[in-house]
């Protein structure tokens, strides 16, 4: 979203005991204010009770009030990523100094736990009740991100669950329900937005940006790509709120493309909440995109199903466009009511005695020790080990000097990445580490690190101490909303710092890489001088602690890579401004599912301290080919991009997964499947379709069942159709295939 346009700050409905528009003429007592209505019915009547000049204020994020129906003013736009964060709508003035900062989502996706991922949006939420009961917070927060990492130079790719379809739209339907569900079925407890629909993720590169990008994507690659997690979001997830992007796809700008929101969204998905524009997105359609005069983009906008402006085009132009005749009053009046509709939901004129979210305290609510422990939890659970001699973890008593050196040794607010709120405090690695050792510290450089010259008192830290703690990476100074980045090499000398450091060491070194996109770290996966690698991306307030319990062994780690970590070589020649998935001229492939090269370190890559194995625990499995074609074809007509919770088991995989090793720990098991024509003809080498996560005790087995839908069996087609294919599929387990169950389509 554009920074700039910060508009009128004001939340409505904030306190216990406050004046609603129900306690008073002219709504009290009128169908408005009967809750035994539909809050679209109960909308539709508010709607009816506007003037034109009243209708045209509420469009834009700031919504001015209605004083003559005692409607207060209301900020739509409020975020909260991986935590309530600074947005127009959000106040960090006493008495809500602090919010918790949980890891920013790229880490959180890493921990593969469903349950943590609603845990966090739910404690989220709480936190957001709280704050706007003092009136700091509004009640619509725009996220999740849930576009995919298509190229690791995105800027934006930190703030998403990865590269993955079905990781995404699984993180989807979690993390929203855990935002808007709680204790008053009757209200939502806060809104989620799924954004940003469909096919953004791109900032600035190769000549365009995302203003004026069109986003040229095949049907296919929607199909199977671009759209699973925004179908997840609203039919799995319950999303109340949509965002329509910047770019156009395919010749038509997002927000004026009456195809994906009134056709897919509301029409075939059932969607039924509100849709907002990117800030300053209803302005591209007329000023980037070229795509329509002003009179026509607010007709445009309106009729293709999007209801508020974030930016002010609607209230400069609409006017104009409905006094013309170009917009109709129809297209007026059913965005408004579906804005109504949402206030109606979380009980903007409901009486107060019947909200409990309204009793939500800052005091008890707001940055509880529930909460900081969550956020230290869910930054453990996204440490992701992927190198380790048999070193790791360290015990304390025999390093007791450590070395904490690198460009992000010491970070404190790199670890919120972006979209984040004021932390109640920030552990860096630095920090962390020394709660177990004394220790040594130099940046050696910084993130940029272009010269040399701090190396030297990191190569000494390095020498003199019993153990080092590297810490490389990047920061938003390389990656952040509206940069890309043009290399994933690590940028400058720091390749050159990783090779001092190491040929300097006295003891063993753990390599830190902090960084939401992939970056190549070659360089230290090929020395043996460094003993163990371990990927945090960007571990929120808490990540230095977690860091460091992985290190000396106090949390055994059992995060996986929730993306490809590329060479940096992969991305020579290929534009930001190929969507193609599918290897071509000049694209080896996107993702696992389709890159034909050698990774640095392959997606869903992952290590423990103990040790795990797979065995196939379940009967033999073979489906009916013409079951699921007829399967396939139902779910084609009605746009299914995602399985669902009432959708067909054709049959079922049982893994006994068993640890092995002298720890407990805890393993997220990942079911691949594989076609048997996997590789050739746009079909993906292997796709993710399930995963769980299971903690063991050493020797102790768990048994997990994975069941096959005919989406996880079928391929998308050129037209963006969906088929089974008949012959022998491979289910693998692992990122390595660790192991093969054989699954007979016929």
């Amino acid at each position: 979203m554009l920074k700039a346009v910060f508009l009128s700050v004001g939340c409505a409905w904030v306190a216990a005991g406050a004046q609603f528009p129900c306690t008073m003429a002219p709504l009290q007592g009128t169908a408005a204010c009967d809750t035994s209505q539909t809050p679209s019915a109960r909308a539709q009547y508010i709607v009816s009770q506007l003037t034109l000049d009243e209708k045209l204020g509420l469009f834009s994020n700031g919504a001015k009030s209605v004083p003559r129906l005692n409607i207060d003013a209301y900020q739509w736009w409020s975020e909260a990523l991986h935590g309530v964060a600074s947005s127009p709508g959000v106040s960090f003035a006493q008495p809500t100094p602090n919010a918790t900062s949980f890891p920013q989502v790229i880490t959180t996706a890493a921990s593969y736990n469903k349950t943590l991922w609603g845990t966090i949006s739910s404690a989220i939420s709480t936190e957001a009740r709280a704050m706007n009961n003092v009136g700091h917070a509004g009640l619509t927060f725009w996220t999740p991100n849930i576009n995919l990492i298509r190229d690791p130079r995105w800027g934006r790719g930190h703030e998403t669950p990865g590269e993955d379809p079905v990781t995404t739209a699984t993180y989807a339907a979690h993390f929203v329900p855990g935002l808007q569900e709680g204790e008053d079925s009757k209200h939502l407890k806060a809104s989620a937005c799924c954004k940003h629909y469909y096919g953004y993720d791109m900032e600035d590169s190769d000549g365009a940006d995302r203003h004026n990008f069109n986003a040229i994507i095949s049907l296919q690659d929607e199909a199977d790509t671009y759209l699973p997690a925004f179908h997840s979001c609203v039919v799995n997830g319950r999303a109340s709120g949509m965002m329509c992007s910047y770019n156009a796809v395919n010749g038509t700008p997002s927000c004026a493309n009456e195809r994906i929101m009134n056709g897919f969204a509301r029409g075939k998905w059932g969607f039924d909440g509100y849709i907002t524009s990117d800030c300053g997105a209803v302005a591209d359609v007329c000023n980037n995109h070229h795509y329509a005069n002003q009179d026509d983009t607010c007709r445009d906008v309106l009729q293709a199903g999007m209801d508020s402006d974030c930016g002010g085009f609607l209230a400069s132009y609409l006017n104009t466009s409905i006094s013309r005749g170009v917009t109709p009053m129809s297209a007026v009046d059913t965005a408004l009511e579906h804005l109504f509709a949402m206030q109606v939901r979380f009980g903007a004129f409901d009486p107060a005695s019947e909200q409990p979210y309204l009793n939500y305290s800052y005091k008890t609510d707001l940055n509880s020790p529930a909460h900081q422990h969550l956020a230290l939890e869910a930054a453990r659970q996204g440490m992701v080990l992927l190198k380790n001699d048999g070193t790791f973890p360290l015990d304390a008593t025999k390093y007791p000097t450590v070395a904490v050196v690198g460009p992000n040794a010491n970070a404190t607010t790199t670890m919120q990445a972006s979209y984040q709120g004021n932390a109640p405090y920030l552990i860096s690695p630095l920090m962390g580490v020394s709660k177990y050792a004394k220790t040594l510290y130099a940046e050696g450089c910084d993130t940029n690190c272009s010269n040399q010259t701090g190396f030297p008192a990191a190569t000494e830290a390095a020498a003199q101490a019993d153990a080092t703690v590297l810490v490389i990476g990047i920061s938003t100074e390389q990656e952040r909303e509206s940069h890309d980045r043009t290399s994933i090499a690590l940028p400058g000398y720091q390749e050159d710092l990783v090779t001092a450091v190491l040929s300097a060491a006295k003891g063993p070194v753990m390599v830190v890489v902090m960084a939401g996109g992939s970056v190549d770290f070659t360089v230290a996966k090929v020395n043996p001088l460094a003993k163990g690698i371990m990927w945090v991306g960007y571990p929120g307030q808490s990540g230095g602690e977690a860091i460091a319990d992985v290190v000396f062994g106090a949390v055994n780690p059992s995060g996986r890579l929730p993306h490809t970590q590329y060479p940096k070589d992969y991305t020579n020649g290929l534009s930001m401004l190929d969507m193609n998935m599918r290897p071509g001229t000049s694209n080896p492939g996107r993702t696992y599912r389709f890159y034909t090269g050698t990774p640095v370190y392959a997606f869903g890559s992952g290590l423990s301290y103990t040790s795990f194995s797979y065995k196939n625990a379940g009967p033999s499995v073979s489906i009916d080919f013409e079951t699921m074609t007829r399967d396939c074809a139902a779910n084609n007509q009605n746009a299914v991009y995602s399985v669902t919770s009432n959708a067909t088991v054709f049959g079922t995989v049982y893994v006994n997964v068993t640890n092995t090793g002298k720890l407990a720990g805890s393993d997220a098991v990942l079911a691949f499947a594989k076609a048997p024509n996997a590789g050739k003809g746009g079909v993906p080498l292997k796709s993710l379709f399930a995963f769980e996560k299971v903690h063991l005790e050493p020797g102790e087995t768990a048994t997990v069942a994975f069941d096959l839908h005919s989406l996880d069996l079928a391929v998308a087609d050129a037209a963006g159709k969906f088929a089974p294919v008949a012959g022998t599929w491979q289910v693998a387990i692992g990122p390595n295939d660790e192991l093969l169950i054989p699954v007979n389509v016929q």
